[in-house]
């Protein structure tokens, strides 16, 4: 592990950039409660339910699809969030509002074009590898980006290769466990009620209330200005209920919802396989271990975890979609003891260019939860 080449260096560092990229950042309200929150100032497309949409192409359940007719039905809607990622826009810059079928504005003609014209790059250049994306050339922008733009946060980790003496991934995933409090203490907590404060962009903070169980099953609820909101995942699926009705979270979303059920980290990060130790860098003033691991849904995700303290201080999750990868950040600082076991009283995710922040007020291990909680409701 420890003699890699300098082309397998060259290769890790390049991909590490990707995977840290800010600008790629996307972002749902503390483990997707920004789902609801967003739909205060737009109405998106409400997401079909796995049930409707199994086996079906975007064509056959969406309407006046056509570009993008044969890829899956659940594609469709991560796809128009990577385009408004990496253009920097909302639906409404190519799509009326509520009416997003029609083809009225001119964008939305544009976009079509510039679709066609990306398959075929990578069809013809990249035996149709997504190596050319809509960030490619926009960079977050609405026109295309001809000299690269600046770094948009500070903290961009420094990788180094790794040296002589490094740890084994045994050794860095079993320092992790022993500081949140050993593995025993953290069999221990089956189910969390925890009181947080989500401070989403520059609105106000709002109170919410999530409840975990093991092994991977969540739920939460807020109150908006728009009415209650609920969230939760399942063990296999998530999903987000508000006034505007109930429907299944899709791509990063659900991704989103399965990490902030993992009531338990280290049980949850030994079912990733595989995973390496992978790199050393620098995130501020922390040195840290790099895990690169799969996912059990086959995303790839980095870890970082502080060399000093073995606590996870950031997590890198990175969802392809059929435009390119999309990827969500979160950063945890401020770990501290609830019932022998430490846990991190400020999350910051970073998504689709927006900073969400919470910040716990009160946890309780152990607390009754109704498992009826955790299913999907009725739309």
């Amino acid at each position: 592990m420890h003699g890699n080449s300098s082309n397998r260096i060259a290769i890790l560092r390049t991909m590490l950039k990707k995977l840290a990229s800010p600008v790629l950042w996307i972002s749902v309200a503390a483990f997707a409660l920004s789902i609801g929150v967003a739909a205060q100032s737009q109405q998106s497309p409400q997401p079909p339910s796995p049930a409707d949409m199994q086996g079906k192409t975007a064509a056959q359940y969406y309407k006046n699809i056509q570009v993008l007719k044969d890829i899956p039905a659940s594609q469709l809607i991560p796809g128009m969030r990577y385009i408004t990622t990496a253009l920097g826009v909302r639906c409404d810059y190519c799509h009326v509002q509520d009416n997003f079928p029609s083809d009225d504005k001119r964008p939305k003609q544009t976009a079509r074009q510039m679709m066609t014209m990306l398959f075929a790059i990578n069809k013809n250049n990249f035996n149709d590898r997504p190596e050319v994306s809509c960030f490619t050339c926009h960079q977050g922008h609405e026109e295309p980006m001809g000299v690269p733009a600046l770094p948009a946060e500070a903290t961009q980790p420094q990788f180094s290769r790794l040296a002589a003496g490094a740890p084994t991934l045994d050794a860095v995933l079993s320092k992790f466990a022993q500081a949140q409090g050993g593995q025993n203490a953290l069999n221990k907590i089956t189910t969390r009620e925890i009181t947080l404060q989500v401070a989403h962009g520059d609105q106000p903070a709002m109170s919410a209330e999530l409840y975990q169980k093991a092994p991977g099953k969540m739920y939460a609820t807020m109150t908006t200005p728009r009415g209650s909101m609920t969230l939760g995942y399942d063990g296999k699926e998530g999903w987000t209920s508000s006034p505007e009705g109930a429907h299944p979270a899709n791509g990063p979303e659900a991704i989103m919802l399965a990490t902030e059920a993992q009531i338990n980290p280290s049980a949850a990060v030994a079912d990733y396989k595989p995973k390496r130790l992978f790199a050393s860098a620098k995130v501020g003033s922390a040195d840290t271990w790099v895990v690169l691991a799969t996912t059990p849904d086959g995303n790839q995700e980095g870890f970082f975890f502080d060399q000093q303290s073995g606590l996870l201080i950031r997590r890198l999750i990175r969802y392809r979609t059929v435009f390119g990868a999309l990827q969500v950040e979160a950063d945890y600082s401020d770990y501290r003891d609830a019932d022998g076991v430490k846990i991190p009283f400020k999350t910051v995710w970073y998504m689709n260019g927006q900073t969400t922040t919470y910040t716990v007020t009160d946890v309780k291990n152990n607390v009754p939860v109704d498992d009826s909680k955790f299913e999907p409701p009725q739309k």
